[in-house]
């Protein structure tokens, strides 16, 4: 079992290390740091902070309406 732990772990690092040299990893990471910018604002982050603020209002609304 920890032979296929290990054979697992390393195959894991070996395929992100090629994947690196390939650069196939960078598209990703362009995209997250434009997903991320808060200087102006991306439309995406935004977006996800309005997400989080109406859950948010929505939590409150629930607890005061179902008050017991």
């Amino acid at each position: 079992m920890k032979v296929i732990l290990v054979g697992v772990i390393v195959g894991l690092v070996f395929g992100w290390a090629v994947g690196e040299m390939r650069g196939e990893n960078r598209g990703f990471d362009k995209g997250v740091k434009y997903a991320l910018t808060t200087n102006p604002p991306s439309p995406e982050l935004e977006m996800i902070c309005a997400g989080l603020w109406i859950g948010e209002q929505n939590k409150k609304y629930w607890k005061k309406t179902n008050a017991n």
